[in-house]
């Protein structure tokens, strides 16, 4: 059974699943602080690998290679939310991952991750579940226009996503949702844009 309280001291070895630069800059700040790093991502020569002490080329969803992976390794963490959870789920007690597969699960689908926040009591923009045209057509009547579409999944900066200033834009639309399910947003004018970053410690403490 896996210590899920346990003190990872320099020296040990921890494992990254994702190469991008967030792995980069963490496995950096690790290597300053003592620890071995290990990065998991299907890229030949991604930024992280750059400066682990080494690096597992194989596909997020490759069981055996995670599970590879993971005893090499003394913790799992990854750092973006395109990963595949089942695959983790599959680790169960073979693998530390003290922050657990749900937050992952629930951030890397748009219409899961309202979900989550409205349970939580947070106030987010007016949308409507969107899977086909007549879907959008009646969503766009009950949120109004201007309003913005984006895929469910493997959204980013801008990418799986139309805005919508009318119905002459509604066609614009077929590509996304032959990719996938999407989610239509009520467009909402805003003041500025805030990132926050929480951090939970193992005995309950967030800062």
């Amino acid at each position: 059974m896996i210590n899920l309280t346990k003190t990872i001291l320099p020296g040990e070895t921890i494992g990254i699943i994702g190469g991008g630069q967030l792995g980069q800059m963490l496995a950096q700040s690790a290597k300053e602080m003592g620890y071995r790093v290990g990065i998991l991502d299907p890229g030949h020569n991604c930024s992280a690998s750059q400066v682990a002490d080494f690096h597992y080329e194989k596909a997020y969803d490759d069981r055996q290679a995670l599970a590879d992976f993971a005893s090499q390794c003394d913790v799992l963490t990854f750092e973006f939310e395109n990963i595949d959870t089942e695959s983790l789920q599959v680790l169960g007690d073979r693998a530390y991952l003290p922050q657990g597969v749900d937050l992952l699960h629930s951030s890397q689908d748009r219409l899961h991750e309202k979900q989550f926040l409205e349970a939580a009591g947070a106030q987010v923009a007016p949308y409507r579940p969107v899977e086909t045209m007549e879907d959008l057509e009646h969503a766009v009547r009950e949120l109004g226009y201007p309003a913005v579409l984006k895929t469910r999944r493997f959204g980013y900066d801008g990418k799986g996503q139309r805005v919508l200033h009318s119905q002459k834009d509604l066609p614009d639309c077929v590509d996304l949702l032959n990719e996938q399910a999407c989610v239509l947003e009520q467009w909402l004018p805003f003041a500025k844009e805030i990132s926050v970053m929480a951090i939970g410690e193992q005995n309950g403490h967030v800062v």
